[in-house]
């Protein structure tokens, strides 16, 4: 008898202490829309040339699926000078990448690690352009498809907002080269570029 109603005293007891007991609050997330703001250091290497380095910044916009897949689109911009080049000028380097991320996400924790992979098309164009040391009347702009490798992490300052580091690295050729209006098709020309950005992102 004395168990029993030991029990039953307990039993309450036991319920009420389960529903005090603070719930651990989420830390993070990654599904939904987001959008996130980066500046950029960039690189660029052409066929056996020289690594050449350049600043910019750029945007990407995501739609997270669930807490592990996210789509996203990223734009990013750099600038650099070239001096021991044939075609020399205003040098500016696109990149456009549609692609898909894998967050190693846990709600619970302020950090999440991520892998990414994404195709699209690089640009370079060289503004007021001098072949040779002589003048040319227009830009020339080198493009071509590209495809892009990448991982970062981000540290979350509350659930919607984190500081964003990212590493990508992209290969591909220039296939098209467009002066006034004149344009090529067809070239081969190996190009890898690089991106070190440090931005922020945010889950409206």
């Amino acid at each position: 008898m004395l168990r029993k109603t030991s029990a039953t005293l307990l039993l309450p007891l036991l319920a009420a202490l389960l529903v005090a007991t603070p719930v651990r609050a989420q830390e993070s997330t990654t599904r939904g829309f987001n959008v996130g703001l980066h500046i950029s250091g960039a690189s660029l290497k052409v066929e056996d040339g020289d690594r050449n380095n350049a600043g910019g910044g750029g945007l990407i916009l995501g739609y997270g699926l669930n807490r592990t897949i996210e789509l996203f689109l990223q734009l990013d911009g750099a600038e650099f000078d070239v001096d021991d080049s044939a075609v020399r000028g205003k040098w500016t380097m696109g990149h456009g990448d549609l692609g898909v991320r894998f967050h190693f996400a846990n709600s619970l924790r302020t950090w999440v690690p991520y892998l990414q992979a994404a195709l699209g098309g690089r640009s370079v164009t060289v503004g007021d352009a001098q072949v040779n040391q002589q003048a040319q009347a227009s830009d020339v702009t080198f493009s071509g498809g590209a495809l892009t490798l990448g991982g970062g992490i981000m540290f979350y300052f509350n659930q919607t907002l984190a500081a964003d580091l990212q590493l990508a690295w992209t290969g591909g050729r220039f296939t098209d080269l467009k002066a006034g209006n004149v344009t090529l098709s067809g070239l081969e020309i190996d190009a890898q570029s690089s991106r070190f950005n440090v931005g922020i992102s945010w889950w409206p």
